[in-house]
């Protein structure tokens, strides 16, 4: 604008840009820095871009590493520095300190089972999946809370095996039930029954309280509505030998199901059941006061469980082609799901 005639002052009237700076922007165009500011003299940084990535590869080394608190990175690698400028820097680099999701743990075996299961199936439609009967039983209590794990991972990584903890399910205690859903449908909650002494449910309980009672149930309406129906059980140990007895007998008038030895092991992540036992638990905790009496609980799980609406199964029915694409893209290692 100056360049075609123009006074700093009409300069000022058309952009807002004060005469005076219009004037001194115009002075130092031609200067060495091509009319941007010379940079400023100040500290240099105490971690520079190589030993950026000197931290960076420590850090994500393994699953010790990653769960390092910052006095240790810093005094291991010397650099002397305070562990809030570690902290920054850490946080300059994208890697942010998250809490430790927990997944259960896989072993090669599982894995390739998991791998093997999602390949073969993966052709299979939402409709097809409508004809699924997912089962599992639930605890209130699962144990001992060891309090949030914090780990150094990048956002993305949140389901990476480093940078999740391996649960090992455990026996059940106090509360435990049953349930099973299909599209558009949910089975009775049944309470399993307590045993004296804490001892945990057989083969033989399983078979009188649930295969020949609510399965039994859940499988007729099934037929009767669709046709065929799958009826899906995990690995659990009492799931197995008397139980595989009955399936057998079963089978003679028609049955078909997912097993023990077909359903691969550790595997929550694709019977999205366990999604429905977490909203489950999720509604129970928002009761005021909360549940203190077995039979308390009892009456609210059996209430919130009637409560679930039909679209929240139905959504998580028709994820289940997502479910197992997502076991292939991690070769049968752990899902977000």
């Amino acid at each position: 604008m100056h360049s075609a005639g123009m006074k700093f002052v009409e300069i000022e009237e058309k952009t807002g840009i004060k005469a005076n700076t219009a004037g001194k922007i115009w002075a130092r165009r031609n200067n060495e820095y091509h009319g941007k500011s010379a940079p400023r003299s100040g500290r240099p940084h105490k971690l520079n871009e190589p030993t950026h990535e000197h931290i960076r590869n420590y850090i994500l080394q393994n699953r010790e590493t990653r769960r390092e608190p910052l006095q240790d990175i810093s005094a291991k690698l010397n650099l002397n520095v305070h562990p809030d400028t570690l902290h920054k820097a850490l946080i300059g680099m994208g890697l942010g300190h998250r809490i430790e999701r927990k997944r259960p743990w896989l072993s090669p075996k599982h894995k390739e089972a998991r791998l093997n299961f999602a390949l073969k199936y993966s052709h299979w439609t939402r409709e097809d999946w409508r004809h699924v009967e997912f089962s599992d039983e639930m605890s209130l209590q699962t144990g001992c809370n060891r309090g949030n794990v914090y780990v150094w991972r990048y956002p993305e990584e949140e389901y990476e095996e480093d940078c999740c903890a391996a649960t090992h399910k455990s026996g059940f205690k106090k509360i435990k039930v049953w349930g099973s859903m299909r599209y558009g449908s949910l089975s009775n909650l049944v309470v399993l029954p307590e045993k004296k002494g804490g001892g945990k449910f057989n083969a033989r309980e399983y078979v009188d309280v649930i295969m020949d009672g609510e399965l039994f149930n859940r499988w007729q309406q099934g037929m009767e509505e669709l046709g065929d129906v799958i009826m899906m059980e995990d690995g659990a140990g009492y799931h197995q030998g008397a139980t595989s007895i009955r399936r057998r007998q079963y089978e003679k008038d028609g049955w078909q199901g997912w097993g023990p030895g077909v359903w691969p092991a550790n595997s929550p992540d694709l019977n999205p059941l366990e999604n429905l036992w977490h909203i489950l638990r999720t509604n129970i905790n928002k009761w005021k006061p909360k549940p203190m009496r077995k039979l308390d609980l009892i009456a609210a799980l059996t209430e919130e469980w009637k409560l679930i609406p039909k679209y929240k199964i139905n959504a998580l029915i028709n994820s289940m082609p997502r479910r197992l694409q997502a076991v292939i893209k991690a070769e049968g290692g752990t899902t977000h799901y």
